[in-house]
């Protein structure tokens, strides 16, 4: 079997290959798609983890070393009298001054981040600094840590619970100049006055900080933030004494009640991974960031394996699906072929397996169902036919269908039963060579039921004449209770219809009707029409109108004058009704000023809001935009 006549032939076989394929495609897709997903989301968590874990040791590590600097020289401030002294006095002297510079130049010395300590005392106009001579403070060779220290008593009371300032200074010492990141912490208390005239102030190499901090990964950025939000730390370095992103990562780590956590965040226009950890109890946050390209980077070398495994899949799935599909498709193939050539069934030709074995089956069913309502209007049906025909509920009602044209053929009567039965969904069957009859199925017969049905069948009637060119008439017979009273009701519908039909084309009778004399065969349809038209304009303005009082008025039962309106004015009685109500609406909305709502009672309806929506449908505008346009109309 070559591929042309394969495609050709053999479609179902086609479709079957290729929906295992797809199939195959969509399961094994599914799979490496969670496979994927799963192994990036543990690579993703181990590398997470991992940097949590690295965080949390680089914090151990800054926490430790700048706890231990705070409080070895809070000590030195606040304790030891011989700074006491350099700090109050005013005269201070020579052998102080000495003892002050070797007491911080040892405490310096112990703490390798420590790069420089000043002792600042305005009163004497003087500042000790570990590296260099006392100064007094307009030479004094960083200029920056006077301007820190001013800067600290300007806004003491927001900077006094702030622990580390980061700045850059620049200097020169002994001809060498200088430029250095400092973390700087400042130990200074107002006096009574509220005067800042002494302090110490101690400066942290922000490199070396940063070198103690673990950067397995060159992208990986470690940051120490103070209380304020401004970068004391910065592994990279380029973000040093600058602000944390306000509208991101500062706000998320601020707002977060935890003392760790994590989330993603946008650092330097990247999007990242983001872990922080709290040292609340002097003033600082540590903050990890991996930016996704890192994650991105792990987890796609895996993916790539992945697809390999895809493709490979793939094509062992297609090979399977060929076989697959030719040993289910050669079972299938010799049923099909013995239907064809079976007698019994339609020949449907032209179509693929799947529309064959659709539309006989089908052509089957329908065959079985019209079967059992022949035989059921015979009085002969078998005791499984209420369940097929699906017969649930305790009443019945027959119908009688006949073409107005007596020389209608057996195939015209099954394109009208076939209309009949995709519009209506009852169930019917072919009684003679020129009717069609059939069964409705339903627990009440009310006025209600029955005005529906009168409606459907005038519907009916509209769509055989619309796609077929000829009328025909209806005949309704009694209700029964029974299957076996159904054959009864049957004869009820043929009179009925075959009275129907004696007056006139595409009429609708109960068999009520014909015993009734209020139905005559010489009524003047177009008089009637008229009648029940002037009766519609002189009172559908009323609340309490009904359609029941129009037949009452007429003296004919209400389906009939429905049919002779319709057929005479070509509109339903109910929709003449509603136009009549919403072109008076249209009138008092012009020439008045009336509400809505009065207007809505004016024109018979005391539901306002259903007078709305129905204004709305039919007009395409609200009440209040017709208004408005129409008076618009009118003043241009």
């Amino acid at each position: 079997m070559n591929f042309r006549k394969l495609l050709t032939n053999n479609k179902l076989l086609v479709r079957l290959i290729i929906s295992y394929l797809i199939t195959s495609i969509l399961l094994i897709s599914i799979l490496m798609a969670a496979v994927s997903y799963f192994v990036s989301s543990r690579t993703k968590a181990k590398i997470n983890e991992s940097q949590r874990d690295l965080m949390r040791q680089s914090y151990n590590t800054a926490y430790y070393a700048l706890t231990n600097i705070y409080g070895d020289f809070y000590v030195l401030w606040s304790r030891d009298e011989d700074i006491r002294r350099t700090l109050q006095g005013t005269n201070i002297s020579e052998e102080d001054i000495k003892i002050a510079s070797k007491i911080i130049d040892n405490a310096a010395f112990k703490e390798d981040l420590v790069d420089s300590v000043y002792i600042i005392n305005k009163k004497a106009n003087l500042i000790i600094s570990n590296i260099y001579p006392p100064q007094p403070i307009e030479t004094f060779y960083d200029k920056s840590s006077v301007e820190l220290f001013n800067d600290f008593e300007k806004h003491y009371n927001s900077y006094k619970n702030e622990v580390f300032f980061p700045r850059k200074t620049s200097y020169s010492i002994y001809g060498t100049k200088y430029s250095k990141d400092y973390i700087s912490i400042v130990y200074a208390a107002n006096d009574e006055d509220g005067k800042l005239d002494s302090g110490i102030i101690v400066n942290i190499d922000q490199n070396k900080l940063s070198s103690l901090l673990n950067t397995a990964n060159i992208k990986e950025i470690m940051l120490i933030a103070n209380s304020g939000g401004k970068i004391i730390s910065d592994s990279q370095g380029a973000g040093f004494a600058k602000s944390l992103p306000r509208g991101d990562i500062y706000r998320s780590i601020a707002n977060n009640p935890n003392d760790e956590d994590g989330f993603t965040g946008e650092y330097l226009g990247e999007k990242s991974f983001i872990t922080f950890k709290k040292a609340e109890n002097i003033g600082f946050v540590f903050i990890s960031i991996v930016p996704y390209s890192l994650i991105k980077a792990e987890t796609t070398q895996i993916n790539r394996i992945i697809a390999l495994f895809f493709v490979i899949a793939m094509f062992i799935s297609l090979l399977v699906s060929i076989f697959s599909a030719k040993r289910i498709y050669e079972p299938l193939d010799k049923l099909i072929k013995n239907m064809r050539e079976n007698p019994s069934i339609d020949n449907v030709v032209g179509v693929d397996e799947y529309t064959f074995l659709g539309e006989t089956y089908n052509s089957l069913i329908l065959k079985n169902v019209r079967s059992h309502v022949s035989r059921i209007f015979n009085g002969n049906y078998s005791d499984s036919a209420e369940k097929i025909l699906g017969f649930s509920k305790e009443k019945f009602l027959t119908l009688a269908i006949i073409a107005d044209d007596s020389n209608s053929s057996l195939d015209l009567l099954e394109k009208v039963l076939d209309i009949m039965e995709i519009n209506v969904k009852w169930v019917g069957a072919i009684t003679s060579s020129n009717s069609i009859s059939c069964i409705i199925n339903e627990d009440d017969f009310d006025d209600g039921k029955m005005e529906n049905i009168m409606e459907e069948l005038v519907n009916l009637q509209g769509l055989i004449v619309e796609d077929l060119d000829i009328t025909v008439s209806i005949g309704i017979g009694t209700v029964v209770n029974s299957l076996d009273s159904i054959k009864f009701s049957h004869r009820y519908a043929i009179l009925a219809v075959q009275y129907a039909m004696s007056i006139g084309e595409n009429q609708v009778i109960l068999y009520s009707e014909i015993e009734n004399s209020k139905v005559a065969a010489s009524v003047n349809k177009d008089s009637i029409a008229d009648k029940i038209e002037e009766y519609v304009l002189n009172n559908f303005t009323r609340q309490d109108f009904s359609v029941d009082e129009i037949a009452e008025e007429v003296n004919l039962s209400l389906g009939y004058i429905r049919q002779i309106f319709r057929s005479e004015k070509g509109v339903t009685l109910n929709d003449y009704i509603i136009s009549c109500r919403i072109d008076k609406a249209k009138e008092l909305l012009i020439n008045t000023d009336n509400t809505a709502k009065d207007i809505s009672e004016a024109v018979g309806y005391y539901d306002n809001r259903y007078f709305y929506t129905l204004f709305k449908k039919k007009v395409g505008m609200t009440t209040e935009e017709f208004r408005k346009l129409r008076k618009e109309e009118l003043s241009n």
